[in-house]
């Protein structure tokens, strides 16, 4: 009876034994990684020119005959700029200098010869304009 008493004993160690340890951890499968396959699309895009005014575009020329152009029209915002091109060999027949006046917005400083003015637009409308040293000069500047 003490054989089977230590055998019995023996064997329930064994189960509690056997019991308490760890299973091993699950294997991950390790991912075999594919070749990665890249498409490189190739796009050419042709820019775009947007010229923007500048106040040379958007420049009357005056002399004796008149400015020129008479009428121009610009974009809210714009500067307009008379250049005075005017010229005399006879000072005394002939007064080259001018001053512009935008009627009911803006009176120029008077303009040499090689000399320019400049006004800026800001609100759309039309403006008439002319020249209060020479009257018969007159133009309109029609901002939209």
């Amino acid at each position: 009876m003490k054989k089977c008493l230590v055998l019995f004993v023996v064997l329930v160690f064994l189960v509690i034994a056997s019991g308490c340890t760890q299973s091993p951890a699950p294997v991950k499968p390790t991912a075999t990684p594919s070749p990665l396959i890249t498409q490189i699309t190739t796009v050419t895009a042709t820019p775009t020119y947007t010229k923007t005014p500048s106040v040379s575009d958007n420049t009357i020329t005056i002399n004796k005959s008149g400015f020129f152009p008479a009428s121009m029209t610009v974009k809210s915002g714009s500067t307009v700029r008379w250049l005075n091109a005017d010229s005399t060999k006879n000072p005394a027949l002939y007064n080259p200098t001018h001053r512009i006046t935008v009627v009911n917005v803006a009176d120029g400083q008077l303009i040499s010869p090689g000399q320019s003015w400049s006004w800026i637009f800001y609100q759309p409308g039309t403006y008439p304009y002319s020249d209060m040293l020479h009257q018969d000069l007159v133009g309109t500047v029609i901002v939209v």
